[in-house]
C-alpha cells in the first residue's frame, strides 16, 4: 500500500532518486498527500489524478493511511484541481494541460521551456461537459470533513 509515510523510502528501494521525467500519480484517494510526501525525486513532469467534482473549491479529503476506493463514498477521495494546483505550484511547478475529461493535470517544473509551454488556468482545463455532470455529485457531500485552504 503506497502511503505518505512510505513513498520514499519505497522509491528509494526501488532504486530510484534524484532528477527523472516524468512521474504519474493515480492512486484514487491519497495522491495529493503522497505528492506532498515526496522527497526523493524530483520529477520534470508530473501527471496527476484531481477530483473535478470538487468544482473549484480548495479542499482536500483529510489523509487516510487506510484509505481504499471506494470509501464512505465514491466520490469523497482526493483534492480539488484548485488545491491540487496550489500544491503544485508550492513544490515548483506550473500547470500546463490536462486529459480531455480534466481529471489528470499535468504539471511541468518552473525552467523547463516556460515560453514554450505555457502555464494555463485551471478553468480552462475543465471545460468538457463531464466536469458539469461530476461537481453535481459533489452536492449529496459537500458539507462533509474537508481541509480547506491549505495552502495560500
Amino acid at each position: 500500500m503506497i502511503k505518505r509515510e512510505n513513498i520514499n523510502q519505497l522509491i528509494l528501494d526501488a532504486g530510484i532518486s534524484g532528477e527523472i521525467g516524468l512521474l504519474s500519480i493515480d492512486l484514487d484517494g491519497n495522491d495529493y498527500w503522497v505528492w506532498e510526501a515526496l522527497e526523493v525525486v524530483q520529477p520534470k513532469v508530473v501527471i496527476i489524478e484531481t477530483h473535478n467534482e470538487f468544482g473549484f473549491e480548495d479542499i482536500v479529503v483529510p489523509y487516510d493511511p487506510d484509505y481504499f476506493y471506494p470509501g464512505k463514498h465514491p466520490v469523497y477521495h482526493g483534492a480539488s484541481p484548485i488545491a491540487m494546483t496550489k500544491l503544485a505550484k508550492q513544490k515548483g511547478y506550473r500547470l500546463v494541460g490536462a486529459n480531455d475529461l480534466g481529471f489528470n493535470f499535468i504539471f511541468i517544473k518552473n525552467g523547463i521551456a516556460d515560453e514554450l509551454i505555457p502555464e494555463v488556468s485551471v478553468e480552462s482545463v475543465l471545460q468538457h461537459p463531464s466536469v458539469a455532470e461530476g461537481m453535481a455529485k459533489f452536492q449529496e457531500i459537500k458539507d462533509w470533513e474537508y481541509e480547506r485552504n491549505r495552502i495560500q
